[in-house]
């Protein structure tokens, strides 16, 4: 049976609006007064809820998408707050890793520095024909070593540890040299050279240099200011310097006390009188007496090999 169209369009909305607009049609009165009381103005305050054809709830679609961006704005700031946690301990980690790597260099660097050996070879303008006297009073110059490496120290007699504590460690080298097999290919001298003529006396440095190893040969000039020792500590480098001591002399007419403040450090020259190497106050007596079985073994095979060639 067809229904009148307005009855068809209001089957169309659902039994509970029916209610709300039943109220809505007979909310006035024949007067034209509004019912204050009546279901239109719940109707107006709080709308009503609209259910499907099975019963269930349908939301307020403009609600629905709200509730839906705020998950989304909620989700997208979980994903950024685990994004910026990962790069973070992705960056400690790198940060961690290239610390222990610094770390592990800077180990192996120091560890190859305990074990290198200082040793430093090369042309230098280091040394040069030079005149002195021997304890004896015999002139002695740079000819008389024709064909044998040396070693050459200057310090004094008077000094209260460093020409001493050095002489005893190139005492000890020479004795390591005489134990190693290589000893019988090599001529090597060891020369101490006075800066100190002035008290350096030649019974003095015979006993002073008594104390080291006795193939020590002790070399000095005439007085301080000697021009052939001033020429040879200038040809080898040396340098010295009076410092007079806060003393008074022992006896009268004594000039007053002094020490020499001088260049530490042993050279060793070649055969031929030229400079080979240096040897520093740091190195031990077994390593100095290596360096210097080196590089005479090195000048020799070099020698051997430019005479072939």
């Amino acid at each position: 049976m067809l229904l009148p169209k307005a009855q068809q369009d209001l089957s169309m909305v659902p039994f509970s609006l029916h209610k709300n607009l039943l109220y809505r049609a007979f909310s006035t009165d024949p007067k034209g007064t509004k019912n204050e009381s009546g279901p239109l103005e719940e109707y107006e305050q709080e709308p009503p809820k609209i259910y499907d054809e099975h019963g269930k709830e349908i939301k307020d679609p403009l609600k629905a998408s709200e509730e839906d961006e705020n998950e989304d704005d909620a989700s997208f700031s979980n994903e950024k707050k685990k994004s910026i946690y990962i790069f973070a301990v992705a960056a400690l980690g790198l940060a961690g890793g290239y610390a222990i790597m610094q770390m592990n260099t800077m180990r192996e660097e120091k560890k190859n520095l305990k074990t290198q050996k200082v040793s430093y070879t090369g042309k230098a303008d280091i040394g040069g024909p030079w005149k002195l006297q021997d304890m004896e009073g015999n002139t002695v110059t740079h000819k008389d070593l024709k064909g044998y490496y040396y070693l050459i120290y200057f310090g004094f007699c008077n000094c209260p540890d460093i020409c001493p504590l050095s002489l005893q460690k190139v005492s000890k080298a020479l004795e390591h040299i005489r134990k190693m097999p290589e000893y019988r290919y090599i001529r090597l001298k060891t020369l101490f050279v006075s800066v100190d003529p002035d008290r350096d006396t030649p019974e003095r440095m015979k006993k002073f240099l008594s104390y080291f190893d006795k193939s020590i040969i002790g070399l000095t000039g005439k007085s301080n200011d000697d021009p052939d020792l001033k020429n040879m500590m200038k040809r080898f480098r040396i340098y010295a310097s009076k410092i007079e001591l806060d003393e008074n002399p022992r006896k009268p007419g004594e000039k007053k006390p002094y020490t020499l403040d001088h260049t530490i450090i042993t050279y060793l020259m070649d055969d031929s009188n030229n400079y080979l190497t240096h040897l520093g106050s740091n190195l031990s007596d077994r390593d100095m007496a290596s360096i210097i079985v080196d590089a005479v073994l090195q000048n020799e095979r070099a020698k051997a090999k430019g005479e072939r060639d």
